[in-house]
Parts: C-alpha cells; sequence; structure tokens
C-alpha cells in the first residue's frame, strides 16, 4: 500500500484524506504544513507535522506526497509548495478518483487531483498540482498547465488552452479553440467565449428575480 503525506492541514487537506481513505488509494501517514500554521499535532486523528519535520525524518524513497493545498491566492501557494518540495527531491502521487474517465493518450504531469466522474478527453495534455472537483469535463485536444482549479461541473470545449494559476467556477464553461493566460477567475457559471488575458475575471449575467411570478406559476 502506498505511504502518503498530504500536503496541508486545512478543509482541502481533509477532504483529500476522505477520498484516499473511501477509495483505498493508499495509507496517509500524516499532514505536513508549515509550523507557523501548525494549531493541533493531530486533524481527525491524523499526525500533523512541519515541513522541517518531514525532511528531517522521511526521504523521498519512504513517502509520496498528496497536493492537499487548495485554491488560496489563485493556486500561488499551491505552487510554491510543490516547488519547495520538488526542489528536495519529492514525488505527487496524481489522485484518481476510480470513477474519473481519463483517455488513454492523455499525458498527465504530477500532483494533480482528479476526483469524482471526471472526463479527461483525447489528445489532452495536463500539468503539474491542478485540482479537478467532480464531474468536470476537459474537452479534446486541450492543454492544461499548472496549479489551475477546475470547481465542481466546470466543462472546456475542444482545442482549449489553460495556462497556469486561473480558477474557473461552479459550472462555468470554456467555448472551445481560445486560449485562457496566467491567473484567470472565471466565475461559477460564466463563459469563457474569447482569448482571456492574464489576471482578467469573468462574471455571468445577474440572476433576476421575477417580482411579478411565483414558483408555481412557471411550473404548472
Amino acid at each position: 500500500m502506498k505511504k502518503l503525506a498530504i500536503i496541508g492541514n486545512g478543509t482541502y487537506a481533509k477532504m483529500m484524506n476522505m477520498y484516499i481513505d473511501m477509495t483505498g488509494f493508499g495509507q496517509v501517514l500524516f499532514y505536513v504544513a508549515d509550523k507557523e500554521y501548525i494549531y493541533e499535532s493531530k486533524l481527525d486523528g491524523t499526525d500533523v507535522i512541519s515541513f522541517e519535520e518531514l525532511y528531517e525524518r522521511f526521504s523521498a524513497e519512504e513517502v509520496t506526497l498528496i497536493m492537499g493545498i487548495g485554491y488560496t491566492q489563485m493556486g500561488s501557494v499551491r505552487k510554491n509548495i510543490f516547488e519547495q518540495c520538488k526542489a528536495r527531491g519529492y514525488l505527487f502521487e496524481n489522485y484518481i478518483h476510480p470513477t474519473a474517465i481519463i483517455a488513454s493518450e492523455a499525458k498527465i504531469g504530477e500532483g494533480n487531483n482528479i476526483l469524482e466522474a471526471v472526463i479527461i478527453e483525447p489528445g489532452v495534455t495536463v500539468g503539474n498540482a491542478n485540482l479537478f472537483y467532480g464531474g468536470v469535463i476537459i474537452g479534446h485536444d486541450s492543454s492544461i498547465g499548472d496549479y489551475n482549479t477546475f470547481s465542481v461541473k466546470a466543462v472546456t470545449a475542444g482545442f482549449v488552452t489553460v495556462k497556469n494559476n486561473c480558477f474557473f467556477g461552479v459550472a462555468s464553461a470554456l467555448k472551445n479553440d481560445i486560449i485562457i493566460y496566467d491567473y484567470v477567475l472565471i466565475g461559477a457559471m460564466a463563459c469563457g467565449y474569447k482569448d482571456m488575458e492574464e489576471h482578467s475575471v469573468v462574471v455571468p449575467a445577474g440572476s433576476v428575480v421575477l417580482k411579478h411570478k411565483k414558483s408555481m406559476d412557471c411550473l404548472l
């Protein structure tokens, strides 16, 4: 059984521990966090240690890492920690939920978390340390960079290029054959319909409350 350490000790890290346990993916030995952010020595019964302790006590041959850092600061925290651990020689596991469907020729990097019912179509390349929540679809021949977050049911069409450190909200969509540059945020249910410059923010049209309608008027 794989010996794993989850990087992080917040809500997302706890969720990844749950997925690993539910799917029998491996044995989580401990969480790892910056010393200044360790407030308790255990999290849900699992030890929490500092990076210093990881480096001193466990070699890269003894433990493999799971990314447990969420989308804080558009994935910048995740990027910094990933690069720090890689510089020390540690490997990150790709967590892939058993219900995910990944085309056999898709190329997947390192440290990605691919949760339930994700579909990665033929011709797709994925970089490192991306988070794919449940129900995400990455369309054929698309290229995904590093440190991106795809929330529940986010979808790309085909031939989409996503660079690095982007965030795609719940049920967001990207049309085909566009480029999304670094640090772009596409809000929940918004559509990326053209190339997006770095640091762009896209939000959906406002939801309108129909003041003169009742729900029963609409579903007769």
